[in-house]
């Protein structure tokens, strides 16, 4: 395993019964990266987390998070884990809870110093001394934030940690993860069905589905890769303009549709040879072109055509 390596996992598989959940993944995460892990509901994801968390065994293939065994003692003390439904002892306080987290994690010093900051820093101040019981949905999510950071872990492991939160209290959470990242060195593994949230949150993503995974790389290159023969145009007859080009470059678009803000979008299969028809085709309509550019692909975009809901 590369040094330079948070998670690496090689063919690992788990199947419950003939069920195969998941199917010989293989992922290499950069150490101090923020990485998505996205699918469909029942992609694998949850399972893939519980396996590399050690909650749960690989059927077959293999694991290490910084060179350790998943599931292993020395592996375990690396994670920082919140799912996306935590639960807790009831009864308990905010800071009697996390202190007790500390303690079983064997954070030594000012634990409950360092609880309270921690608290404080989750916009949990005002509810130190209350029970957890009482907590909202998107309370007990911070909280669950702040028990996987207590030990101040190398890595990050979150299970749709903006679930139950407004769009204020996302926007907050996603700020502090970034802070996290780069001001602590934090690796953080996201699975988040947010996807327009979750783009300007990670540096590399994984798409799985079916078990398998679909696609893995930096956002960088995917956003390429995805937006080199995708374009978008306006011109002042769009519905001809749109008629003519497919009659000419059928073979060429493998997807077009205008959208609500009068813009022309083209999947094409050669973007050298669409772009040259798509101006000779305004030319020969005597159309006024109002805008012509490669299209620039979202997260989503990428999510929809990797998972067949829209045309490669």
């Amino acid at each position: 395993m590369s040094d330079s390596l948070m998670i690496e996992t090689k063919g690992m598989t788990k199947e419950f019964g003939k069920f195969v959940a998941v199917d010989g993944i293989d992922l290499r995460i950069e150490r101090g990266a923020v990485h998505g892990f996205i699918g469909p509901n029942g992609a694998g994801k949850t399972t893939t987390i519980k396996m590399l968390i050690g909650a749960i065994r690989c059927t077959r293939g293999s694991g290490y998070i910084m060179g350790q065994p998943v599931g292993s003692v020395a592996a375990k003390r690396l994670i920082g884990y919140s799912p996306e439904h935590p639960a807790f002892y009831r009864e308990m306080s905010a800071l009697d809870y996390l202190v007790y987290m500390a303690r079983v994690c064997g954070v030594a010093g000012d634990v409950e110093r360092k609880a309270i900051d921690l608290l404080d820093w989750l916009e949990l101040g005002k509810f130190t001394e209350s029970k957890v019981g009482g907590f909202s949905a998107g309370m007990k999510q911070r909280l669950g934030l702040a028990q996987a950071l207590i030990h101040d872990p190398e890595l990050l492991i979150l299970d749709e940690p903006t679930a139950n939160l407004d769009p204020t209290g996302r926007m907050s959470i996603l700020g502090k993860l970034r802070e996290t990242s780069k001001e602590r060195g934090v690796t953080i593994f996201i699975s988040s069905h947010i996807l327009g949230e979750l783009e300007h949150l990670v540096d590399s993503v994984t798409l799985i589905n079916k078990g398998r995974v679909v696609a893995e790389d930096s956002m960088q290159n995917l956003k390429e890769a995805y937006s080199k023969d995708r374009y978008v145009l306006k011109t002042s007859d769009n519905g001809a303009v749109l008629d003519a080009i497919k009659a000419r470059t059928r073979s060429l678009i493998s997807d077009s549709w205008i959208d609500e803000g009068g813009f022309i979008h083209l999947v094409s299969q050669d973007g050298v040879s669409l772009k040259r028809q798509v101006v000779e085709v305004i030319r020969e309509r005597g159309a006024l072109l109002d805008h012509f550019s490669q299209e620039e692909v979202t997260l989503e975009t990428i999510y929809r055509r990797k998972m067949g809901l829209e045309a490669e």
